[in-house]
């Protein structure tokens, strides 16, 4: 039997710091005055991997927060309830408070892409590494030191691109399918209304 040529690590052994998010409840101001953020909620995270801004919420702190969970640019962020989805923190998303619903990962290796990483956290092989190390029973959570476990194929940096080109792809083609779905949603409620308002020729 061939043995498999593709190599791992360890997301622990790549990572400069993998950190679960705060604990905001004695961070909340009880009036409008603090530190403003935007912060993350899991409402926001959509399943296939990318973040729904309108589901951004507000929280002003009593105190200036610290650095290490507010988001980077490059950081990986992923919910510790199931589904467990990920998201890669773009510039547009710096400066976001990551609360302790979520874990913080960042990459500190040059020849792995944080994108890479990113999209292979969101697929089924790294859910079935996960689904051992969930907690609880109401809301099943992943604990933080699992992530340090978790196994990345290496490829070279040119695969490692195409996987990013074809995720983009992928989510755009769904983004147009959902669209397509909303708008013929629309157009048949449109029509069940106009046939219950028919009124027959007297």
């Amino acid at each position: 039997m061939m043995k498999s040529s593709i190599e791992y690590v360890t997301l622990g052994n790549i990572s400069e710091d993998i950190v679960t998010g705060m604990v905001i409840a004695r961070k909340k101001s009880k009036d409008e005055n603090g530190y403003p953020y935007k912060i993350f909620t899991l409402r926001s995270f959509n399943e296939n991997g990318y973040l729904e801004k309108e589901y951004l919420d507000e929280f002003i702190s009593t105190e200036k927060l610290d650095n290490r969970q507010i988001s980077k640019e490059g950081d990986i962020i992923v919910r510790l309830s199931y589904p467990n989805t990920a998201i890669y923190v773009t510039k547009e998303l710096e400066g976001m408070l990551v609360p302790s619903l979520f874990v913080i990962i960042r990459i500190h290796i040059n020849h792995i892409l944080n994108n890479y990483v990113q999209i292979y956290l969101n697929s089924d092989e790294v859910k079935k590494q996960l689904m051992p190390d969930t907690i609880g029973s109401a809301i099943p959570i992943v604990k933080t030191s699992s992530f340090k476990d978790i196994r990345i194929p290496i490829y070279s940096l040119e695969y490692q691109k195409k996987i990013i080109d074809m995720n983009k792809m992928i989510l755009k083609e769904k983004g147009l399918l959902n669209k397509l779905i909303e708008e013929k949603t629309l157009y048949h409620k449109g029509i069940m209304k106009k046939l219950f308002e028919y009124k027959s020729e007297e």
